[in-house]
C-alpha cells in the first residue's frame, strides 16, 4: 500500500516561511517547489487555485503558531500586562532567532496583495480578528478595562513593531509596543 504523501504540508510550511522572509511576490512557485521537495504536480493537485490558494493555507497554518504564542503567554499570567509582555517577548525571540528576517506571517502576504486579491485581504482580516479576539478574551478574563480597544491597540502596536524591528535589527520595538498599547 502506498504511503500517504506529506507534500501538501511541506508546500504550506515552506511557502509560509518564504512569504515571511521574502514576501509574496519575492517567492516564486519554483522556489517553493525546490525548497519543499514537492513535485509540481502535487502543487496543482493540492492547490488548484494556484499561489493565492497556497497563501491562504500558509497564513492559516502560520496563524496557529501565533495563537499558540497568545495562549502560552497568558496561560499563567496574573495580569493582562504580564501576558502581553510574555507574548511580545515570544514574538521578539522568534523574530530575533530568524535574524530579523521572518516578518508577520499574515502582514507579509497582505501588504503585497491587497487590494488586488480580495480573497487574501479577507483571509488576513479574519486572522487578525481571530488574534484580536484571543487577546480581548484574555483582557476580559484578567479584568482589564476596555478589552477590545486594548487588544486592538496591542495588535496594531506589535504589527508596527515587526516592521520597525526589521528596520532596526532590534527587538526593542516589541517592548515599546507593549508599554505604549497598555499605557492608554
Amino acid at each position: 500500500m502506498a504511503r500517504p504523501s506529506n507534500a501538501r504540508q511541506q508546500l504550506v510550511e515552506t511557502a509560509a516561511r518564504l512569504f515571511q522572509s521574502r514576501g509574496f511576490h519575492g517567492t516564486g512557485l519554483s522556489l517553493i517547489l525546490e525548497e519543499s521537495g514537492a513535485p509540481k504536480g502535487s502543487f496543482y493537485h493540492h492547490f488548484p487555485g494556484g499561489k493565492d490558494e497556497l497563501a491562504v493555507a500558509a497564513m492559516q497554518w502560520s496563524s496557529l503558531e501565533i495563537e499558540d504564542f497568545i495562549e502560552t503567554a497568558f496561560k499563567d499570567a496574573k495580569t493582562f500586562q504580564a501576558g502581553a509582555k510574555a507574548f511580545s517577548v515570544r514574538l521578539a525571540d522568534w523574530f530575533e532567532k530568524s535574524g530579523f528576517s521572518e516578518g508577520c506571517p499574515v502582514a507579509s502576504v497582505l501588504l503585497e496583495t491587497a487590494p488586488e486579491s480580495d480573497d487574501l485581504r479577507r483571509e488576513a482580516l479574519a486572522i487578525f480578528d481571530l488574534w484580536i479576539g484571543a487577546l480581548e478574551s484574555q483582557a476580559r478574563r484578567l479584568g482589564y478595562n476596555h478589552p477590545r480597544k486594548t487588544a486592538e491597540a496591542l495588535m496594531m502596536g506589535l504589527e508596527g513593531a515587526w516592521l520597525l524591528a526589521r528596520a532596526r535589527q532590534s527587538r526593542k520595538p516589541f517592548e515599546i509596543a507593549v508599554s505604549s498599547a497598555l499605557a492608554g
